[in-house]
């Protein structure tokens, strides 16, 4: 059985480097990756190593690249998380044909996921950014409960606090309580983990889907 997540958020909330560390602490050395985007397709196989030296830095999405991280987990009956490192939300009014392009691939990696990771900056204080994710977040809580699926809002850079005028330590979203995490030092992985794994026989407690 296979479990698909889409994490989304705002530019710079450390989707990619939660996907990847995430990953890691998963168990996996090695990631087998597919990307989707206004470019065509490609896939390949990458140590997570080299994903955090290549895949995590600014810009290295500029061209609107949708990514798919699959982790297999032998021995367990899940067999494989799959972490869709989505394309960004923007605030920017009205979107350009192009952003709306790269857009509709967040948006069918949330029609296709089985539960959404959402990421806020922990770290943010600009109050303009900080409405935006509020807003995006309310959005997408109330899509989620329309297409049942379950949501997750996640704290990143919690590492970084405390940040004056940012969300608190312990903040309560909209859609129930933010868990901070740092994918620098793991902080909250293992809280995000017992979310997405019962405790008892490493059975997800949310639905899964049996294809990739």
């Amino acid at each position: 059985m296979n479990l698909q997540l889409a994490v989304v958020g705002a530019p710079k909330t450390g989707k990619t480097s939660l996907c990847i560390n995430f990953a890691e602490y998963l168990g996996a050395t090695n990631l087998c990756y597919t990307e989707n985007g206004l470019l065509g397709r490609g896939r390949g196989v990458i140590s997570v190593r080299q994903a955090r030296k290549l895949m995590v830095h600014p810009g290295s999405r500029s061209n609107g690249v949708m990514r798919s991280f699959a982790v297999n987990l032998p021995g367990y009956s899940l067999r494989r998380v799959v972490l869709v490192d989505t394309v960004s939300l923007k605030e920017q009014k009205p979107l350009p044909r192009r952003e709306r392009l790269k857009l509709l691939l967040t948006l069918q990696a949330l029609q296709e996921a089985d539960a959404v990771l959402y990421l806020i900056d922990l770290s943010c204080s600009d109050p303009v950014l900080l409405h935006f994710a509020m807003e995006a977040g309310i959005r997408l809580i109330k899509y989620c409960r329309s297409a049942a699926k379950p949501f997750i809002t996640l704290g990143t850079k919690c590492d970084l606090l405390p940040a004056a005028g940012g969300f608190s330590a312990d903040p309560i979203f909209p859609g129930g309580k933010v868990i901070p995490v740092s994918s620098l030092d793991r902080r909250g992985f293992a809280e995000l983990r017992k979310l997405l794994f019962a405790e008892e026989g490493m059975e997800l407690p949310i639905r899964m889907h049996s294809g990739i």
